[in-house]
């Protein structure tokens, strides 16, 4: 059977992003995380394609869109997406981001509510943090991959070239509910996306800018999001993560999703399917 989707490329911000399309109807865009591509969404995108338009872009720097130098904080990324979606004519979405699609998703959305409706969050924050608030010592053990990554990212990318697959591999199983989820094929072609000359010092970046540009950026933002939106974190990693988005926005639902890792629209598709459908169809008339 053919896939849903087609696969495209455009140029926005000076850079050649890809993206796949899929179904009719409404549009819903669905962002990633790192490290991901477009193609963490492969188990949902068929059925929601019987009933709405979904747009599901790789990222600056990630899967098949090219790799500039920088542009890696969020909100630059989040400008990159508003540029595709004028470019493909939506005035009004609705949006999902996981991971560093999240955060993304916040400053889509801080900047540019006319267009999104609704927001579904999975396992995701607004940022790190804001300028001059402590770090909780209790979860920088956890995030030890953000300071390796994220503190220099040119040497992290050394240390790691040669050996993406076993790299990748262990970020994904540890964050996982199952540690044997991925399959040998599924992890194949996220390794092979991030062996591309660039891709690891992309993503990398990403964590630079969140220790950076993103923490003075969150701090600027003072207004609390007035649209809905929806907030889950898997049992096995981040938890309940609504206090958090309570911080940004006004009308916040969601909670913990048991049986689920950091990788929720691979872990529990059948949650995910049921929470966009409940969440989104009110907005296809």
């Amino acid at each position: 059977m053919a896939d849903p989707w087609t696969h495209h490329t455009t140029q926005v911000n000076g850079f050649r992003m890809h993206y796949v399309v899929a179904g009719s109807g409404y549009p819903l865009v669905f962002l990633h995380g790192w490290p991901q591509t477009w193609y963490e969404w492969r188990k949902i995108i068929p059925s929601l394609a019987e009933r709405f338009t979904i747009i599901a872009p790789d990222l600056r720097g990630l899967g098949d869109s090219e790799r500039p130098l920088t542009g890696y904080d969020k909100r630059t990324l989040a400008s990159d997406v508003y540029q595709l979606l004028k470019t493909l004519g939506h005035e009004k979405i609705g949006l999902t981001g996981h991971d560093w699609g999240g955060t993304v998703a916040y400053y889509f959305t801080y900047d540019h509510p006319e267009m999104v409706e609704r927001l579904l969050i999975l396992e995701s924050t607004p940022g790190i943090a804001r300028a001059g608030e402590p770090i909780n010592l209790r979860g920088i053990r956890r995030l030890w991959h953000v300071f390796f990554q994220g503190g220099a990212p040119d040497l992290a990318e050394q240390l790691v070239k040669d050996q993406v697959d076993v790299y990748l591999s262990r970020m994904c199983s540890v964050a996982c509910y199952n540690p044997a989820l991925f399959s040998p094929a599924e992890m194949a072609e996220y390794v092979r996306a991030y062996s591309q000359p660039g891709a690891l010092r992309a993503g990398f970046h990403y964590y630079r800018a969140a220790l950076d540009e993103d923490v003075v950026a969150l701090t600027g933002c003072t207004k609390k999001l007035p649209m809905p939106v929806r907030a889950w974190g898997g049992e096995r990693f981040m938890g309940d993560i609504t206090p958090l988005w309570h911080r940004v926005a006004d009308n916040v639902q969601g909670g913990m999703v048991e049986r689920c890792g950091h990788f929720m629209a691979e872990e529990r598709p059948d949650f995910v399917l049921q929470q966009v459908e409940e969440f989104f169809t009110p907005l296809a008339g």
